[in-house]
């Protein structure tokens, strides 16, 4: 069953969806880039207050493809006590060394670690079999241009049907987001991810640097059920 996640900048947005909590409660700093990090406290105060009524996850802001960089990040985030970190590969030349020095520290972490691709930026789904080798325990596309196009401006149905297919193959999490209107569920929901990512759609004027609106979170919840989808 396809579940969905909502992203919050603050513990104060997160209790404004004290109500309609999402399956994930992802946390990140949406003006500091694609992937944002939030202060370390910041995640645990709101780890601390969902208190397993959901999961959780983080992201680690938008860092250059070092594997020392990425693990001490990694390391940092996992100690919040959040459910999944998130970590974006970046279109960098470096990227698939990155990926091969990962393995030894991913595979010695409790916390799984979702890997985020991005369909705005070189790259195809062949990297999801390198991921799965570097030890990660999901993958997810999104968009790293916040410039108003969404993930189906980027890739087509048939595309992101082979991306979830790789990554069933591999035996990883799948998501995804980027800038997802709550009318994409339609066209998403067949493809059958585990998750479809929200934060824009949660926003006033579907800007993702204002404020949440509760009310948006819930016609998503109830768009989702409506398709038998989400908790």
């Amino acid at each position: 069953m396809t579940k969905w996640l909502a992203s919050v900048q603050s513990l104060e947005e997160a209790k404004a969806l004290s109500q309609t909590l999402p399956d994930i409660l992802d946390l990140k700093d949406p003006a500091s880039g694609a992937l944002g990090a939030l202060p370390l406290t910041t995640v645990q105060s709101v780890v601390q207050w969902v208190n397993g009524r959901c999961q959780t996850s983080a992201t680690v802001g938008d860092l250059v493809m070092q594997s020392d960089v990425i693990t001490e990040a990694v390391k940092a985030m996992a100690a919040t006590g959040v459910d999944y970190v998130k970590v974006g590969l970046f279109a960098q030349p470096m990227l698939e060394a990155c990926l091969a020095r990962l393995h030894e520290a991913l595979i010695e972490l409790e916390t799984p670690v979702i890997a985020v691709l991005f369909a705005d930026q070189p790259g195809d789904i062949s990297l999801v079999s390198k991921i799965k080798r570097a030890g990660f325990s999901g993958v997810m596309v999104d968009t790293a241009s916040k410039n108003g196009l969404r993930l189906l401006d980027h890739w087509s149905t048939t595309e992101l049907n082979d991306f979830i297919s790789a990554s069933r193959e591999h035996q990883l999490l799948c998501g995804l987001a980027g800038a997802l209107a709550i009318e994409d569920i339609a066209t998403l929901e067949p493809l059958g991810a585990d998750y479809l990512g929200f934060r824009s759609a949660l926003c006033e004027r579907r800007q993702r640097t204002l404020s949440l609106q509760p009310a948006r979170a819930l016609a998503i919840q109830e768009r989702m059920q409506s398709y038998g989808l989400a908790s």
